[in-house]
């Protein structure tokens, strides 16, 4: 598309291109600068507040968070009950060895990092052995005849004549608990039953060493134990013997080929609280530099377009697109604008005020005239071109009307 320069608005010297001041690099980052002080005055007050909360390793005995089983642990060493905590498969081995006929076990493995097939050797000389939270790997391995049966309600009843389960009363969670099925051709002493045959609780002892199956190890953490007769189910259950072996490895040991879960501990909690900061900061930026723009500013160009050049631009672009209607609409705004000078009309007359004075002159319908200028919708080119002759038609007869002479 040529351009022809108009001499009273071509620019008289040569162009300067001005090197960007201080303050103007100052406005362009001045965006950035609030937001890295809104986070940092964010994060300084979190941490003034409460600091940035983490948690340790779920149901650790060292664990004081609300994760952790510390309560329980040292509750038990006030009540005389001699409380091991090894990390690794060999520690607790030999914790089980050291008082053996006396030694309560308990195997807390979430993350399926035992080596099943050491387990024999850790469990051999343990009076109980219970199972917290356990899943089908570790039933599979000491007690097979209990399957998974998914989460329950977390609350639960006593049901049962276990001491531990009759002085609890009631087992309450604001956690995940989980029951578990039994095999019936298997003695076996099941509580806090949740309905259709699964249980919380189950207790094995036909066959050498008892095994407790137990689903509510929810209930044994910080934040829990408290509550109604959490504490009781966890005295009773881990200080029926002199001693307990409190067993949850902290890193994987051997070939664990069944072994299921995450491999890694959860993110700490601290990082649901960064990334709800960093969507509402997003959100807020987007709110602010996502804003409409302005009305648009005229500005004088130093290049002339001729309306024709204009006219043929648009008119390939219609033509390509087929966009019909939008050529017919171009046609007939200057045909509204032609018709309204040529009735006499005032500049604020309306469309409907136009098609008035034009059946007033023409003696037309008004439905005739309202499809000419609004209503009709050209379907194919040849619809086009007969609608633009229409407009025409209709100018032409306006215009003799209104000029008799």
């Amino acid at each position: 598309m040529s351009l022809d320069l108009d001499p009273r608005t071509r620019p008289s010297g040569p162009s300067v291109v001005a090197t960007p001041r201080l303050r103007t690099i100052g406005r362009r980052l001045r965006f950035w600068g609030v937001l890295l002080a809104v986070l940092g005055i964010v994060t300084a007050l979190v941490i003034a507040i409460g600091g940035i909360p983490t948690t340790g390793p779920t149901l650790s005995a060292a664990n004081a968070d609300g994760n952790g089983a510390k309560a329980l642990i040292e509750v038990l060493r006030q009540n005389g009950v001699h409380v091991s905590t090894p990390t690794t498969l060999a520690a607790a081995e030999r914790a089980v060895a050291a008082a053996p006929g006396t030694t309560t076990l308990a195997i807390i493995d979430e993350y399926g990092r035992l080596d099943r097939a050491r387990l024999g050797a850790l469990t051999a000389g343990a009076a109980e052995i219970v199972l917290v939270d356990p899943d089908d790997a570790l039933l599979g391995a000491l007690a097979p005849e209990v399957f998974e049966a998914g989460v329950v309600p977390s609350r639960l009843r006593a049901d049962c004549g276990l001491r531990p389960v009759q002085r609890a009363g009631t087992v309450s969670a604001n956690t995940t608990m989980y029951g578990y099925t039994v095999d019936g051709t298997v003695a076996s002493e099941k509580c806090l039953g949740s309905g259709g045959g699964v249980y919380s609780l189950i207790r094995l002892a036909e066959n050498g060493t008892p095994t407790t199956v137990l689903g509510t190890g929810s209930a044994l953490r910080n934040d829990t134990i408290a509550v109604e007769g959490d504490a009781a189910l966890g005295l009773g259950v881990f200080g029926a013997h002199p001693n307990l072996v409190w067993f949850r490895p902290a890193h994987a040991e051997g070939a664990t080929p069944n072994a299921t879960g995450p491999v890694a501990p959860p993110l700490p909690g601290w990082v649901g609280l960064i990334e709800l900061l960093a969507i509402v900061v997003l959100a807020a930026a987007i709110a602010w530099r996502g804003r409409r723009f302005g009305p648009l500013v005229i500005e004088r160009m130093p290049a002339v377009v001729r309306a024709s050049e204009t006219m043929e631009g648009r008119a390939r672009l219609y033509a390509r697109s087929s966009d019909r209607l939008h050529a017919l609409d171009a046609l007939r705004i200057g045909s509204v604008g032609r018709l309204a000078v040529l009735c006499g009309l005032p500049h604020t007359a309306t469309v409907e005020d136009i098609i008035g004075s034009v059946c007033a002159l023409t003696g037309r319908s008004r439905d005739e005239v309202r499809g000419i200028l609004l209503d009709d919708v050209p379907r194919t080119d040849r619809q086009l071109v007969q609608m633009s002759d229409a407009l025409v038609a209709l100018e032409r007869e306006v215009d003799a009307a209104a000029r008799p002479s």
